[in-house]
């Protein structure tokens, strides 16, 4: 069974070379002019254009919560950002939980338990990968020309595929110029959360906290960092 709630608590492995970046930096996003202002306006206030455009991975630390776990859970995740690949720990007394997952395969092992990725549990990851919210903060930093964002209100916008005009996600934008709401813009698998004021990680700003809607999965951020180059193999390899 995997904890709840969480839509990325997942993990991969893989070989770590030259990664090449399918998010170019291009024209930049399309979409009307005001939607795209908050976009940048919410990336300027995370730590700015330069540092999420060049990052190709993210580590963050958490103190988290699910909904069958009376204990905070100790949650690590190692996030690409330009390529398909993630790892996740979550762990506390009573429970150890760990996924990893690349564009080729993924595993998941709980409490000692090994099971690889069928074909569809690999998908889902691969698939939502586009529209997760890291990923989003990156191609939203490189102006990434695939997206088109419109305004759905005076600080909210709406993310869709310029092309096909797939749902890639909602945000609200605070004041401040964090995210205030996010909404991942699946209509099979969707999940929606809410996010604290703004807090400094050194070089970058992230929420202080984030909580699903539904009551699923809730955390605050202990640690985050961004990084310009390849994670090592030692990192994602079990």
């Amino acid at each position: 069974m995997m904890l709840p709630g969480r839509r990325t608590v997942s993990v991969f492995l893989m070989p770590m070379a030259v990664l090449a970046a399918p998010y170019a930096v291009q024209a930049d996003m399309q979409g009307d002019e005001a939607a795209i202002g908050l976009a940048h306006k919410m990336i300027e206030a995370m730590g700015g254009h330069k540092v999420w455009s060049d990052a190709v991975w993210m580590h963050v630390k958490e103190r988290s919560f699910a909904p069958n776990q009376p204990k905070a859970l100790a949650h690590e995740a190692w996030r690409g950002l330009q390529v398909k690949q993630a790892r996740y720990s979550t762990k506390n007394d009573d429970v150890s939980y760990e996924q990893a997952w690349n564009e080729d395969a993924g595993w998941r092992v709980l409490n000692g338990d090994y099971l690889p990725f069928d074909e569809e549990r690999h998908g889902q990851e691969t698939d939502f990968w586009h529209r997760e919210i890291y990923t989003m903060y990156h191609r939203f930093a490189v102006g990434d020309a695939d997206l088109r964002l419109t305004s759905t209100g005076d600080r909210a916008f709406r993310v869709e595929h310029a092309e096909t005009g797939d749902p890639l996600g909602t945000f609200s934008i605070s004041a401040e110029g964090g995210v205030l709401v996010w909404s991942s813009g699946s209509t099979d698998d969707d999940v929606t959360y809410v996010y604290g004021p703004l807090k400094s990680f050194g070089e970058i700003s992230l929420p202080a906290w984030g909580a699903q809607t539904n009551g699923g999965w809730r955390f605050n951020y202990l640690e985050a960092t961004l990084h310009d180059s390849p994670m090592s193999e030692e990192t994602v390899t079990p």
